[in-house]
């Protein structure tokens, strides 16, 4: 009910200074009002304050541990924080020629002050390089948990999800708001002036100002209310006085004071209906807290093994709508909520290769072990070229034995090559891959980045320390294998008349002496080699195998759960994972003493041979001491006379440094290998003992998704109710009043002008078509709901089972893969004994000595790889497995808190779990008929 505008007409110089004042007023009422309205920072600021209280109400009623604020204001360290004013922020660096139309478009001049708040040039923080942990080198070394940080302080996608939580806050707000009561308020002022000719001047001109009440509301003054019921109140003030300046002398004003109450009673109204969307905003955001949560912490997962992030916070509202836009009562007005999230089906076995951090580690690994099988083929060709030299300083009776050996060069040098190729593209592909890794960070892919963490430092079954000692040795291998191939140029072949055999004849030089000075020269880095192996080497060695011995009662603990699986499974035809085909004795746990024993004997006399080559190197120094001193006197043909410096030279150097250098590479060998030995038996997989039924159980009572599930099943459920109110009458009582004044004193409201009227409104369901057809759908999509939630329920099964599977499958693999890996090194040693058995025996290497050592090499890589990957597999799995059952804890900073062994007893609390459950049990007391 609204009043018509009243004047008052007043001439009066009094009346007119009065009016002065009062308009002055006004104005600086409307400026003050104006202003207040305009404090961008003022309403931001009172957002943020009432969505924070809901989102921690939430967190509150959801039982999260409040230690972390949910807040989406972004660090000062971080790439994504913005140090201009949020309420005012500088114009960003604008296309030119699409900046033409913000000040000209279509002839006509554009908004002058786009440049009010000033300009920028970077949509990035300017400072935040300076926040980065480089080092001296200017280098970004990541870790797991640096890595992490970093996510956590750079990822748009994170800080996306928290917005997206934030935003679902003030769809409550709005929501809430809508049950508050809404006050509107305004003024009004109109100056009018008529000319003489107007219709109803009475030929004289006036003119005159009008002030009253204004407002958006239902009434120029008004209190609106909506109460849970369905009613709807509105109390409101219509007003208006109009002072005149000329014309008639006359005044008038007018006041109403008036109320309208409706309250549905069948269409429209109960509680069901009006409350719904309140009901569904709170529990959405209620929803989203705990989707938040489960997506915190996989984007742990995500950012350190690659796990794809589940489903975080969605929302209904939106920018142009209020509260929970589009609501039509059917499934699409929930913007689908689910609670289903991202199950991760087959991301939890499968493939061996992780993703993200541990991804990374593993790919160096992998690369360094390729190295090692680099530099182990780069041994074996200069083994094999030893030997060729050896042959040319012979010239063996058997004619095919230097090409022979020439072939196996030839095929040791293509192995190298292959290798080498394989490790630039590992390398490659390493890289590629550390880009795509910072751009899941958050950061750009020109940052120079080194990827170092120890959690896979197990799996360096040779320490850096000794693979140096290694290219020590065959540094000096190739410097000694250069000038003897030097000297056997300097010589020739002759006959030699004793034997009448071809042999190769050296004579005296200085180029010859100047050779065997480079040759003893190489002898001091032996010394310190030799030095090194017995003070450092030999004792980190002795800690690798006492390592073993500490980790026999987890390598007993893990064979005898293996054994008791494979005994109790064996005849049963529906098991996880068959064992049937595995031999029995790989769960033996009796060889652990056998083995450390055997490493123990391979080190005790490893340390006899280390010691005595300090013997070695002192002889053929002296051996090429005297050679020198012995010639250094001689004419060159007295050298040559007596017949014997080929064969001095050939047994006092080269043969006998060759000797001694291939003995010590031998060792150097043996000693990577006995620690390899010890550190692959030391390596065991945490303990994960659980069966399906009690992980899905525990699944069922701690998994947040699960929760929203069950709650969006509810949500399908209450819109049945929601649109069969619909399909009723309507059927509403409606109340109203107003006062008015009786003369010209706006102020003077009396009763007995007042109005009182109550009546009821009726309107039969004549047209109910499209109602009932929103009614159908929404029982069709109950049922639908009702089917997705047991299809839900499946899901979980599948993926906790292929999970609790594939730690199972990785747990016998690992045996398996490091018995492989024995069996490799086993081989390796086995080619090298049979090669000095040749050499023993005076023979050449077999013809395919070099095609075995290749073999071998590549068995020992892929061995150790495997043995590498199932590891990574049953960890990824293992943090998955936490995450799916929803017991995965993290701290305030967003870190997993590694639950070490999982058994049923150990997760889910207090959580009753059914261990021979094999599906969900409903009892009678749970179904409440009506």
């Amino acid at each position: 009910m609204v009043a018509d505008n009243r004047t008052i007409l007043l001439a009066r110089p009094a009346i007119a200074l009065k009016l002065r004042s009062l308009t002055i007023a006004m104005l600086i009422a409307s400026v003050v009002l104006g202003n207040i309205g305009c404090n961008r920072a003022l309403y931001r600021k009172k957002a943020d304050r009432e969505a924070y209280q809901l989102i921690d109400e939430k967190v509150c009623h959801s039982g999260e541990d409040p230690g972390h604020a949910l807040r989406i204001e972004i660090d000062s360290q971080s790439r994504m924080f913005d140090p201009f004013d949020p309420d005012r922020p500088p114009m960003p660096k604008d296309d030119p020629k699409s900046n033409t139309y913000m000040n000209c478009v279509d002839g006509k001049r554009g908004y002058p002050l786009w440049h009010a708040n000033g300009d920028t040039n970077t949509a990035e923080n300017p400072d935040w390089w300076r926040f980065l942990p480089l080092d001296e080198r200017g280098v970004l070394v990541l870790d797991s948990d640096t890595a992490f940080q970093l996510a956590r302080l750079n990822s748009p996608g994170y800080q996306q999800e928290l917005e997206t939580l934030y935003l679902s806050a003030l769809d409550v707000s709005s929501e809430r708001f809508r049950f508050d009561t809404q006050f509107f308020g305004g003024l009004q002022s109109f100056y009018t002036a008529d000319g003489p000719l107007r219709s109803g001047s009475g030929g004289e001109s006036s003119s005159n100002l009008a002030v009253g009440p204004y407002s958006v509301g239902q009434r120029p003054w008004s209190m609106q209310r909506s109460f849970t019921t369905g009613a709807d109140l509105v109390v409101g003030m219509a007003n208006s006085i109009v002072w005149e300046f000329s014309g008639p002398d006359t005044q008038s004003a007018s006041t109403i004071l008036d109320f309208t109450l409706v309250q549905p009673l069948l269409r429209n109204a109960g509680r069901d209906r009006i409350m719904e969307r309140l009901t569904l905003s709170e529990r959405r955001l209620l929803a989203n807290v705990r989707a938040f949560e489960r997506y915190r912490r996989s984007f742990y997962l995500s950012i350190t093994t690659g796990r794809s992030v589940d489903a975080g916070p969605s929302r209904s509202g939106g920018v142009f709508g209020v509260g929970l836009e589009g609501f039509s009562g059917l499934g699409g007005g929930f913007a689908g909520l689910g609670g289903g999230g991202n199950l991760g089906i087959g991301g939890g076995g499968g493939v061996a290769q992780a993703g993200g951090f541990l991804g990374l580690l593993q790919d160096q690994l992998q690369i360094q072990n390729q190295e090692e099988n680099v530099a182990r083929l780069r041994e074996n060709l200069l083994l094999l070229n030893d030997t060729l030299v050896e042959m040319l300083t012979t010239i063996p009776t058997d004619q095919e034995a230097i090409p022979r050996q020439r072939l196996q060069v030839a095929q040791a040098q293509q192995a190298l090559l292959s290798a080498q190729s394989q490790l630039v593209n590992q390398q490659a592909a390493f890289n590629a891959s550390v880009d795509s890794f910072l751009g899941d960070l958050g950061l750009p892919p020109y940052l120079c980045v080194e990827i170092r963490d120890p959690v896979l430092n197990q799996f360096q079954l040779i320490s850096p320390d000794l693979k140096d000692r290694r290219n020590q040795v065959s540094d000096i291998r190739t410097v000694v294998g250069n000038i003897n191939t030097r000297l056997l140029e300097t010589g020739r072949e002759a006959i030699n008349p004793a034997t009448n055999l071809p042999e190769l004849k050296i004579t005296w030089t200085p180029q010859v002496a100047q050779l065997l000075e480079d040759l003893n020269g190489q002898l001091v880095p032996l010394v310190e080699l030799q030095k090194t192996f017995i003070e450092t080497d030999l004792p980190g060695l002795k800690r690798d195998i006492e390592a073993l011995a500490e980790a026999v009662p987890d390598r007993q603990r893990s064979s005898s759960q293996l054994l008791n699986i494979y005994q109790t499974e064996k005849d049963q035809i529906c098991t996880l994972l068959p064992l049937t085909m595995v031999d029995k004795a790989l769960f033996d746990p009796t060889d652990f003493n056998r083995i450390g024993q055997g490493l123990i004997d391979d080190y005790t006399k490893l340390e006899k041979r280390m010691t005595a080559y300090a013997i070695e190197i002192e002889a053929i120094d002296q051996g090429l001491q005297e050679l020198l001193q012995s010639r250094a006197s001689q004419t060159a043909a007295q050298a040559d006379a007596d017949g014997s410096l080929s064969q001095q030279i050939r047994d006092k150097g080269i043969l006998a440094a060759q000797d001694l250098i291939a003995a010590i590479a031998e060792d150097v060998l043996v000693m990577q290998l006995i620690q390899a030995r010890a550190r692959i038996e030391s390596v065991s997989l945490p303990e994960v003992d659980i069966s399906a039924p009690q992980a899905l159980e525990i699944a069922r009572q701690q998994r947040r998704d699960w929760a929203n599930a069950r709650a969006s099943l509810v949500d399908s459920w209450r819109l049945i109710e929601f649109n069969a109110d619909n399909l009723e009458s309507s059927l509403d009582i409606t109340f109203s009043g107003d006062l008015q004044n009786t003369d010209s004193n706006p102020f003077k409201l009396r009763s007995d002008a007042g109005r009182l009227r109550a009546g009821l409104q009726w309107d039969a369901p004549l047209t109910r078509l499209q109602e009932r057809n929103t009614y159908r759908q929404s029982l069709i999509e109950y049922q639908q709901a009702r089917r997705n939630y047991y299809q839900y329920e499946d899901g979980v099964w599948q993926l906790l089972r292929g999970q609790i599977r594939q730690l199972r499958a990785n747990q016998v693999n690992f045996e398996l893969q490091r018995s492989a890996v024995r069996m490799a090194a086993e081989q390796i040693s086995l080619n090298e004994d049979l090669r000095l058995l040749r050499e023993a025996r005076g023979l050449s290497s077999g013809p395919t000595a070099a095609r075995d050592i290749i073999f071998a090499l590549s068995d020992l890589l892929n061995a150790q790889n495997g043995f590498l990957n199932i590891w990574v597999n049953y960890e990824v799995v293992r943090r998955n497995l936490d995450l799916d059952m929803g017991t995965m804890e993290l701290t305030p900073d967003g870190y997993w808190i590694d639950p070490g062994v999982i058994r049923a007893n150990t997760v889910g609390g207090s959580a009753a779990i059914a261990g021979d459950t094999q599906g969900m049990i409903i009892e009678a007391s749970d179904i409440i008929l009506p």
